[in-house]
């Protein structure tokens, strides 16, 4: 939980508090732009009724693909969001919307991406327990796994 008492941008002068006593100023710590990234918009973590000053957001523009950028706790991360005209909606916001709306894209993906992986862990489960897992090697071949080929049958 945030103690800066009120909502607070990283990178505003004296508002950042952890424990609600002594202030601080957290700077911003932005995502590394890649080549071809041209930057959409740059939001840096603050709070507001949930603490997220960890989080800074960046969205580019990479050939006509928006990318939402990320840096946490954890490191950096590259969001596929789609083509440009998703943009329109994004410009439109003020700063603090577009701040939690990118949140919230953040962690539908990652709730996704979670349950996929979850679902596809399942599936090979269930087919190991039922044999229906079978492999073949295939000489001369270049496959991912190397020179086998692995697949659920029925």
């Amino acid at each position: 939980m945030c103690g800066c008492g009120k909502p607070t941008v990283n990178g505003e002068p004296g508002a950042y508090s952890w424990d609600g006593k002594s202030f601080m100023t957290r700077q911003p710590d932005p995502p590394a732009l890649e080549e071809g990234d041209e930057l959409i918009h740059d939001e840096p973590g603050r709070c507001g009724g949930i603490d997220s000053h960890c989080h800074h957001f960046r969205v580019v523009n990479n050939r006509g693909l928006m990318t939402l950028l990320v840096r946490h706790g954890g490191g950096d991360e590259r969001i596929k969001l789609g083509s440009r005209p998703g943009a329109k909606a994004l410009a439109v916001m003020d700063s603090t919307a577009r701040y939690w709306v990118l949140q919230m894209l953040y962690h539908v993906q990652q709730h996704a991406a979670r349950d996929a992986r979850m679902e596809e862990q399942m599936k090979w489960a269930r087919a190991a327990i039922e044999k229906r897992i079978r492999v073949r090697k295939q000489r001369g071949v270049s496959l991912p796994h190397g020179n086998v080929k692995v697949w659920i049958e029925g």
